[in-house]
């Protein structure tokens, strides 16, 4: 069955000395064969490989994905499986320890649908899929009259456009007629302001308990930002338009939003939550922002927390970067809406709804939706795609740079940055004289290209620590704001040109500047991000301060000002402060749920076979569209044109449950 080069367990540490597998893949196989008492090596490979693909945030290990004569991947193969896939799946199941679910009673592995799974897991995915498929089967409007109420407020609301469908109105109107709505589409597509008037909306109709949250403190800062925001401009537009009497329902929308782990209640040193199924939460509707970052045991504990007849809303782009953790949700949600255009064939995203579906629509938005209709939508009723961004206009570099990127069409990547785009700003890796230069000595001190983007983060991060030392005093909040218009992401955290060393960098630019002074661990100016939470302090991972002088202290002693998600400061002492870094740079994982007005993305000169792996097309995108009015590169052509081929696929089969079977 298996034919190895060596004992197993001898590979197994092979492995792991490789980077093939980590040390809790390798002990999950050996204590998975003694549990079960297994002496067949194919066992322990199999046990090795379920591991290896749940820390490769794969929710399970498709057979039909595993390279029999290669099952690591290896350089040059140690071991071979002898078996074909029926041969395979039929030895799998004689194995004690794994099981089919007809047959699964404590078994820790379940073989279902060609996947094999962690039963945790395999729970998780099949319960997720039942909640989803039971909300989006769930609340339809019926009467005539409030179909019509709603039809006129929807006209009120959303202003007559150009274009031909209005999906932020079409999306609206889908909210008011399912338990489940999933809202997506690109950055600028106005996700927020189609939220904001569907919570007008359902404010104006009857009063609701309804919660706003996102996956990280700094994504639900943001979301808490954008609905203030919106709700103004709501009442600016319902003032200007005569509709003043409307305005009054603006206020019932909430805008203060929070976590998703401050919504369940964390329990100090536990993995359960204060809310689940048998405490659910109390609430009409819950909101989620950034829905792509929320992995699939997060998922399942926030839908086996909802009360029964609450609605749920998830926004979130799908072509950003999937969760940290295991799953890509909100993606396999959209799968069933991708087609590839038989022309093109490139992917474009297309509405599927059932008949009954795309009249009450078309009743609703006055659009008629008979070209969507679809004679098997499943969940396809409840989401709705935002086309057009208002962000970047048409001819804009930014937006044209990212689309181009996420549809991995690479004459028109070149053909972006060699428009000349004053948005966009292309900086290669060059080394100073290279012919006569060491592979060894070709290393970031003598990057003119590295000099360059250190320059510019000089320039741009001088702003704010002017302010800080400007006669004229600037409040705390005015300093954040300032930093934050800019910011340096990596596509990983460690070497010259990862976080860690772009931040030592800049670090050392700014002090020969004279812009900061960083002769101790806490100077002024120093930018920080939280690397884990402290329910106590109010703090959470990906949460973003300063170092500045309080100023309401009367020694001005230095502290560490956050701005919370309901916009107030939070001032810590550095020493109470959790697990932290420096944030000059930070990761491009680490910047969703953010924005700047200048993003500046460090990618490797020679990645390595390990970060070859991080470098996606998704990665690429996401980094991009964290800008709004500029982007910097600072990369070689290859290394960026290899990123845009590579599209993350994470093994699952949450959309196969969601969009094929019954």
């Amino acid at each position: 069955m298996l034919v190895t080069a060596k004992p197993i367990n001898e590979l197994l540490k092979i492995w792991q000395q490789e980077r093939l597998i980590t040390s809790l893949d390798r002990h999950f196989a050996l204590e998975m064969t003694k549990l079960h008492q297994q002496e067949q090596p194919l066992f322990t490979l199999i046990c090795a490989l379920v591991s290896q693909h749940l820390s490769n945030q794969h929710t399970c290990l498709p057979l039909r994905q595993i390279d029999l004569n290669n099952p690591l991947k290896e350089q040059n193969s140690q071991c071979k499986i002898e078996l074909d896939l029926t041969q395979l799946t039929e030895q799998l199941l004689a194995f004690d320890g794994i099981a089919t679910v007809e047959n699964a009673a404590n078994n820790p592995l379940i073989l279902d649908k060609g996947n094999l799974y962690l039963q945790r897991y395999f729970d998780y995915e099949k319960e997720v899929a039942h909640s989803l498929k039971r909300l989006a089967a769930s609340g339809s409007l019926q009467d005539e009259t409030e179909i019509q109420q709603s039809n006129v407020l929807l006209n009120q609301l959303f202003a007559a456009n150009e274009q031909e469908y209005d999906w932020q109105k079409i999306a609206a109107a889908t909210a008011l007629t399912k338990k489940l709505a999933v809202i997506t589409g690109g950055p600028g597509t106005g996700k927020t302001t189609t939220v904001t008037k569907l919570l007008y909306l359902l404010c104006a109709r009857q009063t609701l308990t309804i919660r706003l949250v996102a996956p990280t403190g700094k994504a639900a800062a943001r979301l808490s930002e954008s609905i203030k925001a919106s709700k103004q401009r709501l009442a600016d537009d319902l003032n200007q338009a005569g509709m003043a009497e409307l305005v009054k329902h603006i206020a019932n929308i909430p805008e203060e939003a929070a976590t998703l782990h401050r919504l369940l209640g964390v329990i100090p040193n536990s993995h359960e939550f204060r809310h689940n199924k048998d405490n659910p939460l109390r609430l009409d509707l819950l909101v989620i922002d950034e829905a792509s970052m929320v992995d699939l045991p997060m998922m399942h504990k926030v839908l086996s927390a909802l009360p029964a007849d609450a609605s749920l809303i998830l926004l979130g782009d799908q072509d950003q970067l999937a969760s940290v953790e295991a799953g890509a949700v909100l993606a396999d949600i959209c799968a069933g809406l991708k087609q590839k255009s038989k022309v093109t064939n490139q992917s474009r995203w297309h509405m599927r709804y059932s008949p009954v579906q795309a009249e009450l629509l078309g009743k609703l938005t006055d659009s008629p939706l008979s070209g969507f209709v679809h004679n098997d939508p499943k969940i396809g009723d409840s989401l709705c795609m935002l086309m057009h961004s208002h962000r970047f206009q048409g001819d804009a570099g930014i937006g044209q740079l990212a689309t181009a990127v996420n549809q991995s069409d690479l004459e028109r990547v070149k053909q972006v940055w060699q428009t000349g785009y004053q948005e966009l700003l292309w900086i290669e890796h060059s080394m100073a004289n290279p012919a006569n230069m060491s592979a060894a000595s070709m290393n970031s001190q003598n990057n003119q290209g590295l000099e360059q983007l250190l320059q510019q983060a000089v320039t741009q991060y001088g702003h704010y620590l002017n302010a800080m030392t400007a006669a004229e005093p600037h409040s705390a909040q005015q300093i954040i704001d300032s930093f934050n218009q800019y910011r340096i992401l990596c596509a990983m955290r460690a070497g010259e040109y990862g976080v860690d060393g772009i931040n030592q960098s800049v670090t050392t630019a700014l002090a020969a500047s004279g812009l900061i002074k960083p002769e101790q661990e806490f100077y002024a100016g120093r930018p920080l991000i939280i690397q884990s939470n402290d329910y106590n302090l109010g703090l959470f991972n990906g949460d973003i301060g300063l170092i500045l002088p309080d100023n309401a202290s009367e020694t001005g002693r230095l502290m560490a000002h956050f701005i919370q998600a309901d916009g107030s400061l939070l001032k810590v002492l550095p020493a109470r402060l959790p697990s932290h870094q420096t944030c000059y740079a930070m990761t491009v994982h680490k910047s969703q749920g953010s924005e700047f007005s200048h993003v500046s993305l460090v990618l490797p000169t020679r990645p390595s076979v390990a970060q070859q792996q991080l470098l996606s097309k998704e990665l690429i995108y996401t980094a991009i569209t964290r800008a709004k009015h500029h982007f910097t590169c600072l990369g070689s052509q290859r290394v960026f044109e290899q990123a845009c081929r590579c599209l993350t696929q994470r093994a699952s089969g949450l959309a196969q449950r969601l969009w094929l079977d019954d």
